[in-house]
Protein backbone atom coordinates (compact mmCIF):
# COMPACT_ATOMS: atom_id res chain seq x y z
CA UNK A 1 0.00 0.00 0.00
CA UNK A 2 0.81 3.66 -0.84
CA UNK A 3 1.66 5.79 1.66
CA UNK A 4 2.32 8.61 -0.03
CA UNK A 5 -1.28 10.36 -1.67
CA UNK A 6 -1.99 9.38 -5.67
CA UNK A 7 -1.83 12.34 -7.90
CA UNK A 8 -5.46 12.24 -8.84
CA UNK A 9 -7.03 15.69 -10.98
CA UNK A 10 -7.55 18.33 -8.51
CA UNK A 11 -11.01 19.52 -8.05
CA UNK A 12 -11.60 23.15 -6.23
CA UNK A 13 -14.65 24.93 -5.49
CA UNK A 14 -15.30 28.11 -7.33
CA UNK A 15 -13.39 30.26 -10.30
CA UNK A 16 -11.41 27.30 -11.74
CA UNK A 17 -10.21 27.28 -15.16
CA UNK A 18 -9.87 24.82 -17.85
CA UNK A 19 -6.04 24.86 -19.48
CA UNK A 20 -4.28 22.49 -21.29
CA UNK A 21 -1.24 21.49 -19.97
CA UNK A 22 0.20 18.35 -21.71
CA UNK A 23 3.34 15.96 -20.67
CA UNK A 24 5.40 17.85 -23.11
CA UNK A 25 4.49 21.64 -21.86
CA UNK A 26 5.53 20.58 -18.56
CA UNK A 27 8.31 18.58 -19.50
CA UNK A 28 9.84 21.70 -21.43
CA UNK A 29 9.05 23.64 -18.20
CA UNK A 30 11.52 21.33 -16.23
CA UNK A 31 13.93 21.40 -18.91
CA UNK A 32 13.76 25.06 -18.88
CA UNK A 33 14.40 25.35 -14.99
CA UNK A 34 17.28 22.50 -15.29
CA UNK A 35 18.65 25.12 -18.07
CA UNK A 36 18.37 27.98 -15.53
CA UNK A 37 19.85 26.43 -12.55
CA UNK A 38 23.01 24.96 -14.76
CA UNK A 39 24.18 28.95 -14.73
CA UNK A 40 24.68 28.59 -11.04
CA UNK A 41 28.41 27.07 -11.59
CA UNK A 42 29.25 30.98 -12.98
CA UNK A 43 28.55 32.76 -9.97
CA UNK A 44 30.66 30.24 -7.40
CA UNK A 45 33.55 30.26 -10.05
CA UNK A 46 32.65 34.82 -9.98
CA UNK A 47 33.54 35.18 -6.49
CA UNK A 48 36.49 36.77 -4.94
CA UNK A 49 36.99 35.54 -1.12
CA UNK A 50 33.59 33.77 -0.38
CA UNK A 51 33.97 30.32 0.78
CA UNK A 52 31.11 27.38 0.37
CA UNK A 53 29.45 27.82 3.40
CA UNK A 54 29.37 31.45 3.06
CA UNK A 55 28.02 31.72 -0.72
CA UNK A 56 25.52 28.51 -0.11
CA UNK A 57 24.18 31.36 3.09
CA UNK A 58 23.64 33.99 0.90
CA UNK A 59 22.50 32.05 -1.59
CA UNK A 60 19.44 30.02 0.40
CA UNK A 61 18.40 33.12 2.03
CA UNK A 62 17.73 35.08 -0.47
CA UNK A 63 16.05 32.57 -2.74
CA UNK A 64 13.89 31.59 0.44
CA UNK A 65 13.06 35.21 0.28
CA UNK A 66 12.53 35.66 -3.30
CA UNK A 67 9.98 32.44 -2.78
CA UNK A 68 8.32 34.23 0.13
CA UNK A 69 7.84 37.53 -2.16
CA UNK A 70 6.34 35.30 -4.50
CA UNK A 71 3.99 33.92 -2.93
CA UNK A 72 2.51 37.48 -1.30
CA UNK A 73 2.29 39.08 -4.74
CA UNK A 74 -0.07 36.46 -5.91
CA UNK A 75 -1.93 37.83 -2.66
CA UNK A 76 -1.38 34.45 -0.31
CA UNK A 77 0.02 35.03 3.26
CA UNK A 78 3.30 32.47 3.42
CA UNK A 79 2.56 31.27 6.71
CA UNK A 80 -0.91 29.95 5.96
CA UNK A 81 0.74 28.13 2.74
CA UNK A 82 3.04 26.63 4.44
CA UNK A 83 0.32 25.30 6.66
CA UNK A 84 -2.10 24.33 4.22
CA UNK A 85 0.93 22.98 1.70
CA UNK A 86 0.66 20.08 4.18
CA UNK A 87 3.57 17.85 5.90
CA UNK A 88 4.40 15.85 2.85
CA UNK A 89 5.65 19.16 1.22
CA UNK A 90 6.89 20.29 4.75
CA UNK A 91 9.32 16.88 4.38
CA UNK A 92 9.86 17.93 0.61
CA UNK A 93 10.98 21.67 1.66
CA UNK A 94 13.42 19.80 4.10
CA UNK A 95 14.95 17.19 1.00
CA UNK A 96 15.45 20.67 -1.13
CA UNK A 97 17.25 21.81 1.22
CA UNK A 98 19.35 18.59 2.69
CA UNK A 99 20.15 18.83 -1.75
CA UNK A 100 21.69 22.26 -1.35
CA UNK A 101 24.12 21.20 1.60
CA UNK A 102 24.86 17.46 0.71
CA UNK A 103 25.98 18.98 -2.82
CA UNK A 104 28.53 21.52 -1.27
CA UNK A 105 29.60 18.92 1.37
CA UNK A 106 30.12 16.15 -1.63
CA UNK A 107 32.59 18.81 -3.51
CA UNK A 108 34.72 19.92 -0.47
CA UNK A 109 35.09 15.97 -0.02
CA UNK A 110 35.34 14.33 -3.27
CA UNK A 111 35.62 14.94 -6.82
CA UNK A 112 33.47 16.99 -8.82
CA UNK A 113 33.50 13.85 -11.68
CA UNK A 114 32.99 11.31 -8.94
CA UNK A 115 29.62 13.84 -7.41
CA UNK A 116 28.22 14.34 -10.91
CA UNK A 117 28.12 10.79 -11.79
CA UNK A 118 26.32 9.88 -8.64
CA UNK A 119 24.05 12.40 -9.29
CA UNK A 120 23.42 11.44 -12.66
CA UNK A 121 21.64 8.37 -10.87
CA UNK A 122 18.51 10.05 -9.13
CA UNK A 123 16.52 9.39 -11.88
CA UNK A 124 16.99 5.88 -11.63
CA UNK A 125 15.69 6.69 -7.64
CA UNK A 126 13.01 8.43 -8.62
CA UNK A 127 11.74 5.64 -10.79
CA UNK A 128 11.99 3.16 -8.43
CA UNK A 129 10.42 5.54 -5.19
CA UNK A 130 7.56 6.54 -7.75
CA UNK A 131 6.57 3.06 -8.00
CA UNK A 132 6.62 1.91 -4.54
CA UNK A 133 5.20 5.00 -3.18
CA UNK A 134 2.88 6.60 -5.96
CA UNK A 135 2.59 3.22 -8.17
CA UNK A 136 3.39 4.60 -11.25
CA UNK A 137 5.33 2.64 -13.88
CA UNK A 138 8.36 3.48 -16.01
CA UNK A 139 8.44 3.81 -19.59
CA UNK A 140 10.55 1.55 -21.71
CA UNK A 141 11.28 4.55 -23.68
CA UNK A 142 12.25 6.47 -19.91
CA UNK A 143 14.36 3.77 -19.23
CA UNK A 144 16.11 3.70 -22.20
CA UNK A 145 16.72 7.40 -21.95
CA UNK A 146 17.93 6.91 -19.10
CA UNK A 147 20.79 4.67 -19.56
CA UNK A 148 21.74 6.46 -22.48
CA UNK A 149 22.05 9.48 -20.30
CA UNK A 150 24.15 7.82 -18.12
CA UNK A 151 26.53 6.70 -20.74
CA UNK A 152 26.72 10.40 -21.47
CA UNK A 153 27.16 11.68 -18.12
CA UNK A 154 30.22 8.84 -18.10
CA UNK A 155 31.55 9.72 -21.14
CA UNK A 156 31.70 13.31 -19.58
CA UNK A 157 33.44 12.25 -16.50
CA UNK A 158 36.38 10.23 -17.97
CA UNK A 159 38.75 9.23 -15.94
CA UNK A 160 38.31 11.47 -12.99
CA UNK A 161 36.35 8.84 -10.52
CA UNK A 162 38.97 9.10 -7.70
CA UNK A 163 36.02 9.45 -5.32
CA UNK A 164 37.44 10.93 -1.92
CA UNK A 165 37.18 10.10 2.02
CA UNK A 166 34.55 8.12 3.71
CA UNK A 167 32.29 11.02 4.01
CA UNK A 168 32.61 12.83 0.61
CA UNK A 169 31.84 9.04 -0.83
CA UNK A 170 28.65 8.57 1.97
CA UNK A 171 27.47 12.47 1.31
CA UNK A 172 27.42 11.77 -2.85
CA UNK A 173 25.58 8.63 -2.10
CA UNK A 174 22.84 10.43 0.05
CA UNK A 175 22.66 13.11 -3.19
CA UNK A 176 20.55 11.31 -5.52
CA UNK A 177 18.46 10.09 -2.64
CA UNK A 178 17.66 13.18 -1.69
CA UNK A 179 17.06 14.29 -5.38
CA UNK A 180 14.50 11.51 -6.13
CA UNK A 181 13.18 11.36 -2.88
CA UNK A 182 12.50 15.32 -3.82
CA UNK A 183 11.23 14.37 -6.92
CA UNK A 184 8.28 11.82 -5.47
CA UNK A 185 6.99 14.53 -3.02
CA UNK A 186 6.39 17.23 -4.83
CA UNK A 187 4.36 15.40 -7.59
CA UNK A 188 2.50 13.15 -4.38
CA UNK A 189 0.50 15.75 -3.21
CA UNK A 190 -1.36 19.11 -4.89
CA UNK A 191 -0.16 22.62 -3.50
CA UNK A 192 -1.81 25.77 -3.54
CA UNK A 193 1.87 27.29 -3.62
CA UNK A 194 4.68 25.75 -5.21
CA UNK A 195 6.87 28.00 -3.82
CA UNK A 196 6.51 26.43 -0.12
CA UNK A 197 9.30 23.74 0.14
CA UNK A 198 11.52 26.47 -1.70
CA UNK A 199 10.67 28.58 1.41
CA UNK A 200 11.31 25.77 4.49
CA UNK A 201 14.55 24.79 2.59
CA UNK A 202 15.98 27.84 1.70
CA UNK A 203 15.52 29.25 5.19
CA UNK A 204 16.82 26.12 6.99
CA UNK A 205 19.61 25.93 5.03
CA UNK A 206 20.37 29.50 5.44
CA UNK A 207 20.43 29.17 9.19
CA UNK A 208 22.84 26.41 9.29
CA UNK A 209 25.21 27.98 6.38
CA UNK A 210 25.08 31.10 8.90
CA UNK A 211 25.86 29.24 12.06
CA UNK A 212 29.14 27.30 10.36
CA UNK A 213 30.00 30.66 8.97
CA UNK A 214 29.57 32.87 11.94
CA UNK A 215 31.71 30.27 13.62
CA UNK A 216 34.60 30.56 11.44
CA UNK A 217 34.96 33.48 9.02
CA UNK A 218 32.01 35.07 9.47
CA UNK A 219 29.53 36.92 6.79
CA UNK A 220 31.31 40.00 5.85
CA UNK A 221 32.01 39.42 2.47
CA UNK A 222 32.54 41.93 -0.93
CA UNK A 223 29.55 43.29 -1.96
CA UNK A 224 30.13 41.37 -5.42
CA UNK A 225 30.58 38.06 -3.43
CA UNK A 226 27.10 38.63 -1.67
CA UNK A 227 25.59 39.58 -5.22
CA UNK A 228 26.71 36.52 -6.66
CA UNK A 229 25.19 34.73 -3.94
CA UNK A 230 21.73 36.83 -4.04
CA UNK A 231 21.56 36.19 -8.65
CA UNK A 232 22.34 32.36 -7.58
CA UNK A 233 19.36 32.26 -5.09
CA UNK A 234 17.15 34.95 -5.47
CA UNK A 235 17.09 34.91 -9.29
CA UNK A 236 18.15 31.34 -10.41
CA UNK A 237 16.57 29.26 -7.55
CA UNK A 238 14.07 31.44 -6.33
CA UNK A 239 12.36 32.17 -9.73
CA UNK A 240 13.19 28.50 -10.85
CA UNK A 241 12.68 26.05 -8.41
CA UNK A 242 9.01 27.08 -8.09
CA UNK A 243 8.34 26.81 -11.74
CA UNK A 244 9.92 23.45 -11.45
CA UNK A 245 7.43 22.26 -8.78
CA UNK A 246 4.90 23.29 -10.61
CA UNK A 247 5.75 21.84 -13.67
CA UNK A 248 7.11 18.90 -12.79
CA UNK A 249 3.49 17.94 -11.49
CA UNK A 250 2.69 16.74 -14.94
CA UNK A 251 6.09 14.69 -15.49
CA UNK A 252 6.84 11.40 -13.71
CA UNK A 253 9.38 11.63 -11.26
CA UNK A 254 11.94 9.54 -13.63
CA UNK A 255 11.75 11.52 -16.30
CA UNK A 256 11.86 14.82 -14.15
CA UNK A 257 14.99 13.62 -12.99
CA UNK A 258 16.10 13.23 -16.19
CA UNK A 259 15.11 16.30 -17.72
CA UNK A 260 17.39 17.90 -14.74
CA UNK A 261 20.71 16.15 -16.34
CA UNK A 262 20.62 19.41 -18.45
CA UNK A 263 21.64 20.97 -15.60
CA UNK A 264 24.77 18.83 -15.32
CA UNK A 265 25.92 18.70 -19.20
CA UNK A 266 25.13 23.02 -19.43
CA UNK A 267 27.53 23.89 -17.21
CA UNK A 268 30.35 23.24 -18.58
CA UNK A 269 29.59 25.11 -21.59
CA UNK A 270 28.52 28.14 -20.31
CA UNK A 271 32.09 27.96 -17.91
CA UNK A 272 33.68 27.76 -21.45
CA UNK A 273 31.66 30.42 -23.02
CA UNK A 274 32.65 33.25 -20.03
CA UNK A 275 35.52 32.21 -17.94
CA UNK A 276 37.37 30.72 -20.43
CA UNK A 277 37.61 27.23 -18.87
CA UNK A 278 37.92 24.80 -22.08
CA UNK A 279 36.04 21.54 -21.23
CA UNK A 280 38.03 18.33 -22.37
CA UNK A 281 36.79 16.75 -25.49
CA UNK A 282 35.17 13.58 -23.36
CA UNK A 283 32.67 16.56 -21.57
CA UNK A 284 31.18 17.92 -25.14
CA UNK A 285 31.05 14.16 -26.19
CA UNK A 286 29.32 12.77 -23.45
CA UNK A 287 27.56 15.96 -22.80
CA UNK A 288 26.29 15.53 -26.45
CA UNK A 289 24.57 12.30 -25.51
CA UNK A 290 23.54 12.88 -22.50
CA UNK A 291 20.83 16.01 -24.27
CA UNK A 292 20.34 13.79 -27.43
CA UNK A 293 18.65 11.17 -24.48
CA UNK A 294 16.91 14.03 -22.93
CA UNK A 295 15.66 15.49 -26.22
CA UNK A 296 14.75 12.04 -27.96
CA UNK A 297 12.67 11.48 -24.37
CA UNK A 298 10.93 14.90 -24.67
CA UNK A 299 9.79 14.71 -27.96
CA UNK A 300 8.54 10.73 -27.68
CA UNK A 301 6.44 12.35 -25.36
CA UNK A 302 4.90 15.13 -27.06
CA UNK A 303 4.42 12.60 -30.07
CA UNK A 304 2.62 10.03 -28.17
CA UNK A 305 0.64 11.83 -25.44
CA UNK A 306 -1.30 14.04 -27.69
CA UNK A 307 -4.13 16.18 -26.37
CA UNK A 308 -4.20 15.17 -22.33
CA UNK A 309 -5.65 17.95 -20.39
CA UNK A 310 -4.91 18.42 -16.75
CA UNK A 311 -7.29 20.67 -14.41
CA UNK A 312 -5.78 23.61 -12.31
CA UNK A 313 -6.76 26.66 -10.84
CA UNK A 314 -6.07 30.04 -11.46
CA UNK A 315 -2.84 31.71 -10.79
CA UNK A 316 -0.24 29.25 -9.50
CA UNK A 317 -2.54 26.89 -7.81
CA UNK A 318 -1.61 23.73 -9.30
CA UNK A 319 -3.69 20.55 -9.24
CA UNK A 320 -1.89 16.90 -9.43
CA UNK A 321 -1.60 14.86 -12.36
CA UNK A 322 -4.21 12.43 -13.78
CA UNK A 323 -3.55 8.86 -13.98
CA UNK A 324 -1.29 7.81 -16.55
CA UNK A 325 -3.26 5.39 -19.44
CA UNK A 326 -1.86 1.71 -19.70
CA UNK A 327 -0.39 2.40 -23.57
CA UNK A 328 2.05 4.97 -22.23
CA UNK A 329 4.04 1.86 -20.40
CA UNK A 330 4.98 0.41 -22.96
Amino acid sequence: MSMLPVPTIAKEEGNTVDRALTRFQGSMLVLAAGTTFSFGPLTFRALLEADAWQYLFYRSFSAAVVATLTIMVLGRNPIRSIVEAGPWQAVAGLALGSCFVLFILSLSRATAAFVLLLQCTSPFVAAILGRVFLRERVRRDTVAAMLVASIGVAIMVGGGLDGGDRLGILFSLLLPVCLGGYTVLIRSSPARDPGVPTVIGGFMVAVVAGLVSLVGPGLDLPIRDVAMGCIAGGLLIGLGTPVFNYAHRFVPPAETSLLLIAEIVLAPLWLWAWPGEVPATSTLVGGGVALSAVAWLTVRSALQEGSTRLRWSHGLHAGAVAAEPDHLDR
